[in-house]
């Protein structure tokens, strides 16, 4: 295409000039630097924004979720200096001038996670715009307009409040941007920092913001996965009903199509036994968003897990942005029995959503009232106000866009149906 733009150009110039005895020396010097000039435009390099994909077919009216996407990534954008300047100073413990605490989880819980959970569901959407809106930090009481700032009992250091300040002047001013009736029927799921214990522990290349959209019937529509610790800031966004998928990728020198993500903990018999099976390779991974940004990067070829430990605001944005890319997230038992991608239901409810009757296992991450966890003691769980809204119960299967042929998805849901008597999955 540039070959052909040069081209004409080229042609267009020569046609216009013609060399006679009375040419000057300097006029043909001057068609050769214009010659040059448009050489050198038409076999530029392409700049990073322009991986940005989207359905000319369309008109601007016809893109919302396209337009959501862009306003998100920009709010992500305005954020992540006061991140930055946050985690180059975090602390790990409880003491009072810390500004990092344990959650009853055994997770970290940040000032930082509070400050941008709040100032994107009370400023960014604020204006009643959406159905419902879910934070992973909802009980989190944040305190940014009066000094000193404050999350919940946690005190933001004082040469942070202007920082804070400017920060929150940037994303008040995106939310105008916002329309106002275009989105009355979505629900938004956000993550404030997925992988906060690997921002209070040094490990800032793993953690995400993620946000996701979702339609009525809880379905991800469109969302964003932001790095916001790395140089560059790698991300992906996406919208698969108006064909748009954008973002800024860390994409290996070579694509790892066997390669299936492992977590952290401790690999399940199922995931294990899978691997096996399969001839895939075992890609050590942190934090939900990263993993699935690491599938759109082709680090992996697949994210395969049964038991739990992550929630709904885990999934919904990586999703949409999966999805958008050309893969897919599903919950793992339909596609055991014959490959059906069949997603989480991610709606602000009371109860779970996609809780199944004596098929999940009481865990600590998975209990609603914490005390009716007895370590050591298997419990499959009946009643469903046993267990939290918006924990994840069905295990989870994310594909790579390089995995999404039918060979793969044959030989994947072979291997895993060839050892599940032996080795069954364990929903937790």
């Amino acid at each position: 295409q540039r070959y052909f733009r040069s081209s004409l150009l080229h042609k267009s110039l020569l046609s216009s000039f013609t060399l006679t005895p009375s040419t000057t020396t300097m006029q043909i010097l001057s068609l050769a630097v214009v010659a040059v000039v448009s050489m050198t435009e038409a076999f530029a390099p392409v700049a990073l924004s322009s991986r940005r994909s989207v359905d000319s077919t369309l008109q601007a009216s016809d893109k919302p979720l396209t337009e959501l996407c862009e306003i998100t990534k920009e709010a992500c954008d305005a954020v992540q200096p006061m991140l930055n300047e946050l985690y180059s100073q975090i602390k790990i413990g409880t003491g009072v001038a810390d500004t990092a605490a344990f959650k009853s989880d055994a997770t970290f819980f940040t000032i930082a996670d509070g400050i941008v959970q709040h100032m994107f569901i009370e400023y960014l959407f604020a204006g009643d715009k959406f159905a419902a809106i879910v934070g992973e930090e909802d009980d989190s009481v944040v305190n940014i307009l009066e000094t000193p700032f404050t999350v919940d009992d946690l005190v933001v250091p004082d040469e942070f409040e202007e920082l804070v300040t400017e920060t929150l002047a940037k994303v008040q001013a995106l939310s105008s941007r916002i329309d106002a009736n275009a989105y009355k029927d979505l629900t938004v799921f956000v993550d404030p920092i997925d992988g906060t214990r690997e921002f209070a522990t040094g490990k800032g290349d793993k953690v995400t913001i993620l946000v996701g959209y979702n339609d009525p019937a809880g379905h991800p529509q469109a969302g964003i996965i932001y790095r916001p610790l790395t140089t560059p800031n790698y991300w992906a966004s996406g919208a698969k009903s108006e064909g748009f998928k954008d973002g800024v990728l860390d994409t290996p020198d070579e694509i790892n199509s066997k390669g299936l993500l492992i977590t952290d903990g401790k690999v399940s018999p199922f995931i294990m036994s899978t691997i096996e099976n399969s001839g895939m390779n075992m890609v050590p991974s942190l934090a939900s968003g990263n993993r699935v940004l690491m599938l759109v990067e082709g680090k992996a070829g697949a994210y395969i897990r049964d038991t739990g430990g992550f929630a709904k605001w885990d999934t919904s944005g990586p999703q949409a942005v999966l999805e958008a890319h050309g893969g897919v997230m599903a919950k793992l038992p339909e596609f055991l029995v014959d490959k059906s991608m069949v997603s989480y239901t991610h709606l602000k409810t009371p109860l779970n959503l996609d809780f199944c009757k004596m098929s999940v296992g009481l865990t600590l991450s998975n209990a609603k009232d914490k005390a009716m966890f007895i370590p050591g003691l298997d419990s499959i769980v009946k009643d469903v106000h046993l267990v939290k809204e918006y924990s994840c119960l069905q295990g989870l299967v994310a594909l790579a866009p390089t995995k999404m042929e039918a060979f793969y998805l044959n030989a994947i849901h072979s291997a895993m149906n060839n050892i599940k008597k032996k080795s069954p999955p364990t929903y937790t």
